[in-house]
């Protein structure tokens, strides 16, 4: 692993930190978390499929809400959106410690 994708990752895991502590918006980490994600470049396919997945789950949470007009996410999308980012947060430290 580069220094570049490793300090990438590091960024990842404090935007999601930042969005569990409410500092950072769901409609500001999905494409942060995109745009983080394209620039590391890592080969691991179980580790790209894993990001994507939960990455979606954030995404799709996030349409849904737009789609139905709220102002906020519902009981179970606030869920979900929590379960990923703790997937994703997991995924990033496990690749991390990896090197």
């Amino acid at each position: 692993m580069t220094n570049d994708q490793e300090n990438n990752l590091r960024l990842m895991l404090a935007k999601l930190t930042e969005a569990e502590e409410g500092k950072l918006a769901l409609s500001a980490l999905i494409p942060e978390l995109e745009a983080l994600f394209k620039a590391i470049e890592l080969s691991d396919p179980d580790w790209r499929q894993g990001f994507w997945d939960s990455w979606a789950d954030l995404e799709i949470n996030y349409a849904m809400a737009l789609d139905m007009g709220w102002k906020s996410l519902d009981e179970t999308g606030d869920r979900l959106v929590s379960q990923a980012i703790e997937n994703l947060k997991r995924l990033i430290a496990e690749k991390l410690r990896q090197g």
